[in-house]
């Protein structure tokens, strides 16, 4: 997957605000501090595109980024920061129920695992909800450079364990990432390119004469 050019687009809070110009999308999802915005910008080739706040849960909006002219990729709003006012989280579940059921541009979601928490009850409802709107998701576990390579392996066989009730709408196993490593990165790209990528054209019989 070739990022030559990835510029931001907007910051929306309300489904009026989201992009109308019908381009693939795909959206970016995780738990507050989970490494979201850094795996964006090491995704996109570029160190401040996104956002990366010293205070976990601070981004009140969902990013929109415009990728080569032809892909949006999402950032939406961190989850589970205890210090966010609860009718802040309130607002933003809103919006994201709205994104979830409306954006007909959403292709798939990348959802950040901590590999050292694992899918915590949080990343439950988060599936839960994408289980719900048919969304499929790719599973992806940062931050693995935190952890050793036995425990890294364990960990990432719990994880594939714990998902093991969301397969409905899973399209690839854990993938392991590191955004200081750039471990993972090429598999993600990969995913990412076949997900916005529309299916080859296939040919049918000629009509008759």
């Amino acid at each position: 997957m070739q990022l030559s050019h990835a510029e931001f687009m907007l910051g929306a809070v309300s489904p009026q605000q989201f992009p109308k110009e019908g381009l693939p999308e795909i959206a970016f999802a995780g738990r507050s501090n989970a490494g979201k915005s850094t795996l964006l910008n090491r995704l996109l080739n570029r160190k401040r595109l996104a956002r990366v706040s010293r205070t976990p849960g601070c981004t009140r909006e969902i990013n929109f980024f415009r990728v080569d002219g032809q892909w949006i990729l999402a950032d939406l709003p961190g989850y589970g920061y205890a210090k966010v006012p609860g009718s802040q989280r309130e607002s933003w579940n809103q919006v994201l129920d709205l994104y979830f059921a409306k954006r007909r541009e959403l292709r798939a979601v990348i959802l950040l695992l901590d590999i050292r928490r694992g899918v915590t009850e949080l990343d439950q409802r988060m599936l839960t909800l994408l289980g719900q709107n048919g969304l499929p998701y790719v599973p992806v576990a940062s931050k693995t450079d935190k952890l050793a390579s036995n425990p890294r392996r364990a960990a990432l066989q719990e994880m594939n364990q714990q998902l093991a009730a969301f397969r409905g709408n899973l399209l690839a196993a854990p993938l392991a990432c590191s955004s200081l490593s750039g471990e993972g990165f090429q598999e993600l790209r990969q995913h990412v390119m076949q997900i916005l990528s529309p299916p080859p054209h296939q040919e049918g019989p000629c009509p008759p004469a």
